[in-house]
């Protein structure tokens, strides 16, 4: 007889025997719930590690090793917790001073790696909130020393030596704790509005003090274009442009008084 079938006999009217079967809903919930906590157990004894990952496991709160990428069987007392080992983009906006106390306003973008060898130490420290925990406080405090280093202005024209200064002075100090920071890049630059104005009132400066030295070059050529035409008007070069052209043939008419006094150049 099946499982959740219940059968009964009984006599129908003409005396023979009738076997009647009916399902026995007790038992197929029973069995429903059976199966339910048959998977929950199973469940809870299978554990998925991704790709790039280490999982710390614990067991009743204590370290008891880790795990890498894969399908694992474990207790169901025991506890993955994941730690993410590949390459992470921390990215923020950090407000510092420079070194000629100027504030100024960054967005850093950092890339950082977790050692997979030092995942057990670091989630026994931070309890896998290392990110929050160690990363961003250093990241914040090693920003704002180097920037302490450049003056207002060099924050802008000196932007990758500013970059390899704010990578040196966290690596320094996360590496210790099996953090890895690959690059650091400065993003976006927002100054403070006294020295966009500033900046705007130099330019206005130099772009009036660039006109009024093209006006006095133009004067000074205007003049000495005046001086050579005045210099050429002279009475002098007249006569000597009169003899190098005369080609020493008298006019055929002739005119009384002066009148060829006026044509000839005087001695």
């Amino acid at each position: 007889m099946s499982l959740f079938v219940k059968e009964t006999t009984r006599k129908d009217r003409y005396g023979n025997e009738v076997t009647d079967q009916k399902l026995c809903a007790g038992r197929i919930a029973a069995a429903a719930v059976l199966a339910v906590v048959v998977l929950v157990l199973l469940l809870k004894c299978i554990s998925v590690v991704g790709t790039g990952q280490v999982a710390v496991v614990t067991r009743f709160g204590n370290v008891v090793g880790t795990e890498g990428q894969g399908i694992h069987m474990k207790l169901p007392v025991d506890s993955y917790h994941k730690i993410d080992c590949t390459q992470q983009q921390v990215t923020a906006e950090y407000s510092t001073a420079s070194k000629d106390n100027q504030s100024v306003t960054q967005e850093i973008t950092a890339q950082v790696v977790v050692d997979p060898e030092r995942a057990e130490e670091l989630y026994s420290k931070f309890l896998g909130n290392h990110m929050e925990g160690i990363v961003a406080p250093i990241l914040s405090d090693g920003f704002k020393a180097a920037n302490a280093k450049f003056t207002l202005e060099e924050t802008i024209e000196k932007r990758d030596e500013l970059s390899a200064e704010m990578l040196k002075a966290v690596q320094d100090r996360l590496e210790p704790y099996g953090i890895q920071v690959v690059s650091v890049e400065i993003k976006n630059v927002t100054l403070p509005d006294e020295y966009k104005a500033a900046v705007e009132r130099q330019k206005v400066a130099e772009r009036d003090q660039l006109t009024a030295k093209v006006e006095q070059e133009t004067a000074e050529i205007q003049a000495q274009t005046n001086k050579v035409l005045a210099d050429s008007l002279d009475e002098r070069n007249f006569r000597k442009m009169f003899i190098e052209k005369w080609d020493g043939v008298l006019p055929q008419y002739m005119g009384g008084g002066d009148s060829l006094s006026m044509l000839l150049p005087n001695n």
